[in-house]
């Protein structure tokens, strides 16, 4: 049998990007006319309209991506979608700041005809101008970790799905996508849109090909090598997170308000604890010793403890060995196998080195 513990190494030198935004601008000056992409009509069975929704308008920018932007009336623009992939084609690493990321988006969507007047004559002559009439409902905070080999990916979100748990959000991770389930999501719920906060671990060379890179990327071995040992770990915010932590206006985000929320999501995510060192243990007050051993027995403590005392017992293993009693611990193999166990050491990917050259090849093929 094979258990891996994995670490994040690097510390605070976290490389990140803004990886996917919706929300509304109240333009400073009115639109001449409504934006969208057509209408979704309901007819009754006398053939009178009962109701007519304006559908979101698709702007395609580099490469095929796209973003989506409505304004049913002239005071309100909605917008949502992936800016980074938007804008350069991909996402696999791109900008940090949401105003000025979201700002060279509008201002490419300018350049392509989506808006049927300038952005200056909208009110909107810059990012920060752009960000105080900014609302947010959805933003991705994502960061790629580094590992040595594909496997070593792989083996990462085996342990995530067995081992691992958002602290005080469910049992378990869930499989993601949910119908394929080749990553792991904690804090959300199937088909669901959540408006808390979740988080979501995959394979970004398994992504890749489901949704493929633009053509000239995706023949570079260097980059392709690379997209395989990369797992994607994508901390998302929805509407209720970002409106208790005063985060839904645009202007309320600093170059470091992204990674903080990363951060603080990725201190949540509990493991099953099986590096518990023997001073800790010794250490362990003598009450919790019957329930730390049955835990480690591969015991569920839910059925043998009240729930005051199960959650009492939890709290002070928790912090005296790092245990977390709530995650099922893996049962020893029946047949003779020596259990090996290794460490994966993920680290954050960032901007890697060749970028430079794959950008300049990506606006040679543009």
């Amino acid at each position: 049998m094979s258990w891996c513990n994995w670490s994040l190494a690097g510390g605070l030198s976290v490389a990140g990007m803004i990886d996917y935004l919706t929300g509304s601008i109240d333009l400073p000056r009115p639109l001449p006319c409504p934006i969208d992409g057509g209408q979704f009509v309901r007819v009754d069975e006398y053939g009178q309209v009962e109701l007519s929704t304006a559908r979101r308008k698709r702007v395609v920018g580099s490469f095929e991506a796209g973003m989506e932007i409505r304004a049913p009336g002239v005071h309100h623009l909605e917008f949502q979608g992936n800016p980074a992939k938007f804008l350069q084609g991909h996402n696999l690493w791109g900008p940090l700041d949401p105003a000025e990321l979201l700002w060279a988006a509008l201002q490419r969507m300018e350049a392509v005809g989506a808006f049927p007047c300038p952005l200056a004559a909208l009110g909107l002559f810059s990012a920060a101008s752009m960000a105080n009439c900014t609302s947010l409902t959805r933003v991705d905070c994502t960061v790629m970790l580094l590992a040595d080999t594909p496997g070593d990916v792989l083996t990462s979100l085996r342990s995530l799905r067995v081992a691992g748990r958002l602290r005080d959000r469910g049992k378990s991770g869930l499989p993601f996508p949910w119908e394929k389930g080749d990553g792991v999501t904690f804090g959300a719920r199937p088909k669901k849109t959540a408006t808390h906060r979740s988080v979501t671990f995959y394979s970004k060379g398994q992504d890749v090909t489901v949704h493929p890179l633009p053509e000239p990327m995706a023949t570079d071995f260097e980059l392709i090598d690379w997209v395989n040992r990369c797992l994607r770990c994508e901390v998302r915010l929805g509407r209720n997170y970002l409106r208790k932590k005063g985060l839904r206006p645009l202007c309320a985000w600093t170059d470091e308000t992204a990674l903080t929320e990363w951060q603080e999501m990725m201190a949540r995510i509990d493991m099953n604890g099986s590096d518990e060192q023997p001073a800790a243990l010794a250490a362990l007050p003598a009450h919790l010793h019957t329930s730390y051993g049955a835990w480690v027995a591969g015991m569920d403590l839910r059925s043998i403890l009240s729930k005051p005392t199960f959650y009492r017992h939890r709290q002070a293993i928790l912090e005296s060995v790092g245990a977390d009693i709530a995650i099922p611990r893996p049962k020893d193999p029946i047949a003779q196998v020596v259990p090996i166990k290794r460490i994966i050491e993920l680290r954050p990917a960032g901007r890697p080195p060749f970028a430079d050259r794959i950008e300049r090849m990506l606006s040679a093929a543009a």
